[in-house]
């Protein structure tokens, strides 16, 4: 059965895509065969891959809204030769579908997922979310047993994390839905400054509490709280080369700006990551 990881948040620029591209590339090397869906309208995890999702809307089999209508999806190779790490590209037209009325539609990515035996074809599947929580946020929640959640360390990012969580209860409640592990990713973390380092202790101190407190559906997954993964420029720097930061610094980390100790310990922190996050 696989791992089914869903990268969520109801707020933008906390590396979801980020987040999908260095788990999927961690895996990768670990030899496992990995399935990426691109669940965002927006398709940053496509274009990320040098894909145009403009070549995939309409009646085309690649077109992920044929999931909604039960019809051919095909996937798209995006790994070296010998791997498997498979994408399913996203389009503009994954948001107009989602505000259809399709009975059941919340449902849909899990169906698919199983009447097509993904999960049993691959060992990880990775699912991007868009910034909102809505009828593609149910779907992959409702789809996936591990949830991750980067979180920026800063002012107000608790409350939007609290407000994520209640949605999340509310849904998995409604549907009778358990996840196995729900694990917290700080991103973006800045420890020079007090406010990053102030927020990173309120997210580590207060969120398990509030769980246990608010979310009892939520509370009977395993919850995790990651080391935080620091702003570096080499992240910017792996988008330019439209690769993920792992696969940046393991490629090319020689030619980087940051020094090899620093790179090494970042490697280690995104793999012990990962790590933290299937087993």
């Amino acid at each position: 059965m696989s791992k089914i990881i869903s990268v969520a948040n109801q707020k933008g620029g906390v590396a979801k895509t980020a987040t999908c591209r260095y788990l999927a590339d961690i895996y990768i090397a670990q030899g496992k065969k990995v399935l990426l869906i691109d669940f965002d309208p927006q398709a940053s995890l496509t274009k990320g891959f040098n894909i145009n999702p403009e070549l995939f809307e309409g009646v085309n089999s690649g077109n992920i809204c044929n999931i909604f209508q039960k019809e051919k999806v095909s996937f798209i190779s995006v790994g070296e030769e010998d791997e498997i790490l498979h994408i399913l590209p996203s389009n503009r037209e994954l948001g107009i579908i989602g505000q259809s009325n399709i009975i059941g539609k919340d449902l849909i990515l899990r169906r698919f997922i199983t009447t097509n035996r993904l999960d049993k074809a691959y060992d990880i599947i990775i699912i991007d979310n868009n910034p909102k929580f809505d009828t593609m946020t149910i779907n992959t929640i409702l789809a996936s047993n591990i949830i991750v959640i980067p979180v920026v360390t800063a002012k107000d990012e608790q409350e939007g994390l609290h407000g994520f969580f209640r949605n999340m209860e509310e849904t998995l409640s409604a549907f009778n839905h358990v996840i196995d592990r729900v694990v917290i990713v700080p991103s973006r973390y800045n420890k020079s400054t007090k406010v990053g380092k102030a927020y990173l202790e309120i997210i580590k101190n207060d969120t398990t509490p509030f769980i246990n407190k608010e979310c009892p559906v939520v509370a009977k997954s395993d919850i995790k709280i990651s080391d935080a993964v620091p702003e570096k420029v080499a992240f910017s720097d792996a988008s330019s080369y439209n690769m993920s930061v792992y696969k940046y610094l393991v490629d090319h980390g020689s030619s980087s700006s940051m020094k090899k100790d620093k790179r090494d310990k970042l490697l280690k922190l995104l793999k012990d990551i990962a790590k933290k996050i299937i087993e």
